[in-house]
């Protein structure tokens, strides 16, 4: 073990597999200790895999899976903070009493504070602010992440947690993970090129994403592309029989999913500096 420690906060069970799955594994293969949290369950997430759960035992189905996504990227634990899934932005999940996004803020972010002050990483990582495509759980999350970094540092904020040996902490770097704006469609042109019947994009959603000049890294994962991709198929209910990636040749699915796209949340880059592949990099 390197002594390196990275907690990742994200919102449902797969949040650690397309977007952030070859980072995660890349880091762990060296030793690096990662805890990911995921706020919700996923129960609002789709069932592309027939017989896979049922709308009452999706939830639960996609806890195992997530489960058992987290052992093939080498996370050396996980926990689930048991909010609901609160569904895409106005839809009707979003008015559940128990949905992620209305939850007291205050204590989600206490939750995340004690989780910083025990495991004490250097880096923490969560979705952009604009939750990649603006899912307000994602973007939830992002709030709550990095609010939750700032106060963990603080000895006023919650004293409460100060016993048993645990005390305030100051976590180095904060990452964002983003993707760059017209993502939807370059991957829609990448798979027909392949052949595949994939569907361009809603004219609405075309411009998904971060502005590229917001983008500090754009990390190549090509050579945890086998790992990352047994991640996203773990999550059984949500990958659709006719998933696309494994059934086009490897540079193709590189340029979807052996590249990752982060920014660096704090501290600040400054003009002209460039953010390597290794979030431990310099650090102590």
């Amino acid at each position: 073990m390197t002594g390196q420690r990275l907690l990742a906060c994200f919102a449902h069970p797969d949040d650690e597999a397309f977007p952030v799955g070859g980072a995660l594994a890349a880091h762990a293969a060296r030793g690096v200790q990662i805890r990911l949290i995921t706020a919700t369950r996923g129960e609002e997430g789709e069932i592309r895999q027939a017989g896979s759960a049922t709308r009452e035992t999706l939830g639960a189905v996609r806890r195992v899976e997530l489960a058992r996504a987290a052992r093939i990227l080498g996370l050396k634990d996980h926990i689930v903070l048991q909010y609901r899934d609160s569904g895409m932005a106005g839809t009707p999940p979003n008015e559940h009493p128990r949905a992620f996004v209305n939850a007291v803020a205050e204590r989600v972010i206490e939750r995340l504070v004690e989780e910083i002050r025990r495991f004490r990483p250097q880096v923490v990582l969560t979705f952009d602010p604009d939750g990649l495509y603006g899912h307000p759980d994602h973007i939830a999350i992002h709030e709550y992440t990095t609010e939750a970094f700032k106060r963990a540092s603080d000895p006023k904020a919650y004293p409460q947690h100060f016993i048993n040996g645990v005390t305030s902490h100051s976590a180095q770097r904060l990452f964002y993970s983003a993707r760059p704006r017209g993502f939807r469609m370059e991957w829609a042109v990448t798979l027909r090129s392949q052949g595949i019947d994939f569907p361009l994009p809603d004219p609405n959603r075309a411009n998904d994403g971060a502005p590229p000049e917001n983008i500090h890294l754009e990390m190549d994962v090509s050579d945890r592309l086998e790992l990352k991709m047994g991640c996203i198929l773990s999550h059984r209910t949500q990958v659709a029989p006719d998933w696309p990636y494994d059934r086009v040749p490897r540079e193709a699915a590189n340029m979807i999913l052996g590249r990752e796209y982060y920014i660096r949340g704090w501290p600040e880059v400054s003009e002209g500096e460039t953010i390597p592949p290794d979030f431990f990099e310099s650090l102590e």
